[in-house]
């Protein structure tokens, strides 16, 4: 019948299927094409006209299955004829994150991110997001925790969990796979702060140092629990006459930045500092004359000092609470995030005064055991 149709029909003519609304068989001068009409479900009443192929090529059967095929298409909403998006692959997307938020992000997070899609992650590099599915993730996640630890393997996860939630923001992805292939290791926090019984021991290692630069810069880590990288970086600019110290750029990047008042021990120490360093006429508080960058690096366990940095700011955080200091304070004074809404109407500016007392307190503490 079909035949009969494009031979005996003249061209332009319309036969309409009855058993499918929209399909047709239109009549050319030379050949004969099935085309389906019918109205996107978008709010706009357009009538689109959408060609399944020349009726040579393409039985009735598969016309008839193409066009509800394309009548679920356009209940949806959606214009079969708009070309696809071309959906990039894991380095691409990853690519144009650090491009769009790298700034947002301080230099040693943005370096661990591209070292997760250039290490863990490199398997996935060059495969377009959507077809990374649940049984590559998984397979993945399995094998970095016998390769890397739980806690590696789970950060690797993290990682590819927030690139491809972020590409689903342009493009049309299935659910994030990480969310429903992977079930993340337990990972136990690090029982890493120095109690009162070993404190004493502590100090004495401090004051044995023989670099004093590098001791005083253990105790602002130790007395005001700040992170390695902030520490090492300080400057003198960034001090203000009344002892509040400004973090420009910790955890987080710029916006994070945040104000700190240190303890009144800590300030002294620090004098000590300026006096034996003022001739190197260095804008950081911990200079360093073999250190490219300026300032003192590789502040690391060794004989003579046998802790790790962070746990000066896990002695702290638990030292602090010892103290009796509100957790809420000691969140601010470690510029931790806080998820409870209201914590969003604090000002930190008008809580200097509250902060000082705290460091004092827990200064006080600390150095009780000395």
């Amino acid at each position: 019948m079909v035949d009969k149709i494009r031979h005996d029909q003249e061209a332009g003519k319309q036969i309409y299927d009855a058993s499918v609304s929209g399909l047709r068989i239109v009549v050319g001068k030379n050949s004969a094409s099935y085309k389906l009409v019918g109205r996107i479900n978008d709010g706009t009443d357009r009538y689109i006209s959408l060609l399944i192929g020349r009726t040579d090529e393409v039985s009735l059967k598969s016309a008839r299955e193409r066009a509800h095929e394309l009548r679920t298409i356009l209940r949806r909403g959606e214009d079969p004829r708009a070309p696809k998006a071309t959906i990039p692959n894991l380095k691409q997307v990853a690519d144009a994150y650090f491009a769009t938020r790298g700034q947002e992000l301080s230099a040693r997070t943005l370096a661990w991110y591209k070292a997760k899609v250039d290490g863990s992650l490199s398997t996935l590099k060059k495969i377009p997001v959507d077809r990374i599915d649940r049984a590559k993730v998984r397979a993945l996640h399995e094998k970095l925790t016998r390769k890397t630890g739980p806690c590696g393997a789970n950060g690797a996860m993290r990682v590819l969990k927030l690139l491809i939630n972020d590409a689903a923001r342009t493009h049309d992805l299935p659910p994030n796979p990480v969310t429903r292939g992977v079930r993340m290791n337990q990972e136990r926090p690090r029982d890493w702060a120095i109690g009162p019984d070993d404190m004493p021991l502590l100090w004495q290692q401090l004051d044995d140092l023989e670099d004093r630069v590098r001791r005083g810069c253990w105790l602002v880590m130790l007395l005001t629990g700040l992170r390695r990288g902030d520490a090492q970086t300080m400057k003198w600019e960034h001090m203000d006459q009344d002892g509040v110290l400004s973090v420009p750029s910790p955890k987080g990047g710029e916006a994070k930045a945040f104000k700190m008042p240190l303890p009144r021990l800590l300030i002294q120490e620090l004098a000590e500092v300026r006096d034996l360093t003022r001739p190197l006429e260095s804008p950081f508080v911990f200079p360093s004359t073999g250190a490219k960058s300026g300032h003192v690096e590789n502040m690391s366990r060794t004989k003579a000092f046998p802790y790790a940095p962070h746990m000066m700011r896990h002695t702290y955080r638990t030292h602090a609470m010892e103290a009796g200091v509100d957790f809420q304070t000691v969140t601010l004074l470690l510029n931790h995030a806080n998820p409870h809404v209201s914590f969003n109407y604090v000002t930190r500016a008008h809580l200097l005064g509250h902060m000082r007392e705290a460091q004092e307190e827990v200064c006080a503490r600390l150095a009780g055991f000395r």
